[in-house]
């Protein structure tokens, strides 16, 4: 399901890399608020940049997370896309390629756009993108939003928005948008849910070679509970 989306464009490519993804988990209402752990040295997060949620931990990427989020990227398009990317596009991906996209992608400054992880244990289960919005200028923009389908439903993508909400009002933005496909119920009831609602803007864009419409979706961050 399509999370926020900037250009579509594949992960390595600039810095607003990814158009949306998945963001289809419907998380767990009941998540704890992040508790402060000790920061890590892939980005200059704000203090305590490992927000352990429950069983769910969100910390930044690093290089080395680059081969787990190949794979749980294919495994999360497969799963999500069925029916509204052509199935042939979708059975083509490789998890070998997407791991390099990430590997070049995590090895740049990703200060402004910065990636966040999702672990359970020893294994990635998500992954958030977020950055600069090229419309409206001057918002901030949830890109992407994946979990592994085996983790739909535990609390991660619930954890992993709330976190990549955090980070934006971080990095000084008031408003946030992402783009989703109009057709995409569960990805849309799960941001409806988190408090964001459709503002009336559409766009046809490429994602990775395929050309897919979209409707914009915004929130405030200012407001929220723990923001000024």
């Amino acid at each position: 399901m399509f999370a926020g989306a900037s250009s579509g464009r594949s992960p390595d490519s600039c810095s607003n890399c990814w158009n949306a993804t998945i963001g289809r988990d419907w998380g767990c209402s009941s998540w704890r608020r992040h508790r402060r752990g000790r920061g890590h040295s892939a980005a200059r997060f704000a203090p305590g940049s490992v927000y352990p949620l429950g069983v769910v931990t969100i910390r930044p990427a690093t290089v080395q997370d680059a081969p787990a989020l190949g794979r749980l990227h294919v495994r999360a398009w497969q799963a999500a896309y069925r029916g509204q990317m052509p199935e042939d596009y979708l059975d083509g991906l490789r998890p070998e390629e997407r791991a390099a996209g990430w590997e070049r992608s995590l090895r740049r400054d990703r200060d402004r756009d910065p990636v966040l992880v999702a672990q359970q244990e020893d294994r990635v289960v998500g992954f958030a993108v977020m950055g600069a919005a090229e419309d409206p200028q001057g918002a901030g923009e949830l890109y992407a939003i994946n979990v592994d389908p085996d983790h739909w439903g535990t609390g991660a993508g619930r954890a992993l928005l709330a976190t990549a909400e955090a980070e934006l009002a971080r990095l000084g933005y008031v408003q946030a948008v992402l783009w989703v496909l109009p057709g995409n119920a569960r990805a849309r009831r799960f941001y409806e849910v988190a408090g964001w609602t459709t503002d009336g803007a559409q766009r046809t864009t490429e994602v990775l070679g395929v050309v897919v419409p979209e409707v914009r979706y915004q929130r405030r961050l200012r407001g929220l509970p723990g923001k000024p």
